[in-house]
């Protein structure tokens, strides 16, 4: 292997990712960075819109984010101070959650994926189901943490290409 071709780099240490198996993913300028994010608050807001109307959510820093593979050898204290140290009770004593997203690129922390019925079904039979929305675009795939049956805590699947195609979208200077 040739290692001076220096194709992929090292986040620096300062990061504090919670995860070694979290890509870091950086951009040449501001303008991209801000246009990729508001992409993403867009998508999620979308996503979160369909599944849980009204309900408002809270992102983790992507940092924070942990895999399948980090799952049951992470401490517990990781859970309470980014997931649960802000869970309140409802009068009738039930769990009230805060829900909270993180992105992802891990297929494995989102095995689930949105789907619909098709705009012309009657009820009468079962449906087939729809992968992809009016425009071809495939539903957004997600992961939950929960608790008693409860999601807490949803993996927002997106892919890099996805990504790359909004930032490729920016005028050049």
């Amino acid at each position: 292997m040739n290692s001076e071709a220096d194709i992929i780099g090292i986040s620096s240490n300062h990061l504090n990712f919670q995860s070694k198996y979290v890509p870091f993913l950086s951009f040449t300028n501001q303008d991209q960075k801000i246009v990729a994010e508001n992409y993403i608050y867009q998508e999620v807001s979308a996503f979160f819109e369909k599944i849980l109307p009204g309900q408002a959510v809270i992102p983790i820093a992507y940092a924070k984010l942990i895999t399948e593979a980090d799952f049951k050898k992470i401490e517990i204290s990781y859970f309470y101070e980014n997931l649960f140290h802000d869970l309140e009770r409802k009068p009738n004593g039930q769990l009230e959650p805060k829900i909270r997203w993180v992105l992802t690129f891990d297929e494995k922390c989102a095995p689930l994926q949105l789907a619909s019925t098709p705009l012309n079904h009657t009820g009468y039979k079962k449906p087939s189901l729809l992968y992809k929305d009016t425009k071809g675009r495939p539903h957004r795939r997600f992961g939950t943490i929960d608790i008693n049956g409860t999601p807490v805590f949803y993996y927002i699947y997106f892919t890099l290409q996805e990504i790359l195609d909004v930032i490729k979208g920016l005028p050049r200077y």
